[in-house]
């Protein structure tokens, strides 16, 4: 009988050892692989079952679509359009208040802040969901300030076609436009916490 519990000891080891060898393994395949969490599913606006996504693979998302960057900015787009489609595969929230107040109001000059406010409030309604108040405070929330800023001043550098002002009112509407965004940036990086 003492053979046979040495034995089984033994065994249990050994299968205790093979699986937590494989482990970091699993872990480097998960998170090359989109993570979804089995169980309940939600349909979206078509009906169609969309499997849960994983909050890991969430949040690594999320981020994607928050840092500086053109090709972070193109792929937040494409998800704004997709969500316009009926399809939130990530279950972000796209409510937007648009800077709560005038930024969606064009800038003189032609320049419009929209689509940077509305960013800008997708990182924060989303960090604050998925993260928790605390560690979009601590890690996110001035990475996010920051790409917003980035946007205001992308729109301030845009070329119009077949320009009605004078190259040197252009310039004058341009500098005006960097200001506007120091200045919605100053305003997000003081109050933004509330």
């Amino acid at each position: 009988m003492n053979k046979a519990c040495i034995s089984l000891g033994g065994a249990l080891l050994a299968g205790a050892v093979v699986v937590t060898s494989a482990l970091p393994a699993a872990a480097d395949a998960e998170a090359k692989a989109p993570a979804v969490v089995q169980g309940a599913a939600k349909a979206d606006a078509s009906g169609t079952v969309l499997p849960m996504v994983g909050a890991a693979y969430r949040l690594r998302k999320l981020k994607a679509l928050t840092i500086k960057g053109d090709a972070s900015r193109d792929e937040w787009f494409k998800y704004l359009g997709l969500y316009r489609q009926g399809s939130n595969y990530f279950r972000f929230n796209w409510d937007t208040d648009y800077c709560s107040g005038p930024a969606t109001e064009k800038q003189p000059g032609g320049y419009d802040f929209t689509f940077s406010c509305y960013r800008h409030d997708f990182g924060y309604r989303n960090y604050k969901k998925y993260a928790g108040e605390y560690n979009f405070k601590k890690y996110h929330r001035k990475r996010i300030d920051d790409v917003f800023l980035q946007d205001m001043q992308k729109q301030c550098g845009r070329k119009f076609w077949a320009d009605p002002l004078t190259p040197a009112l252009r310039k004058k509407m341009k500098a005006a436009c960097n200001k506007t965004a120091k200045t919605y940036y100053n305003a997000v990086r003081t109050a933004g916490h509330l």
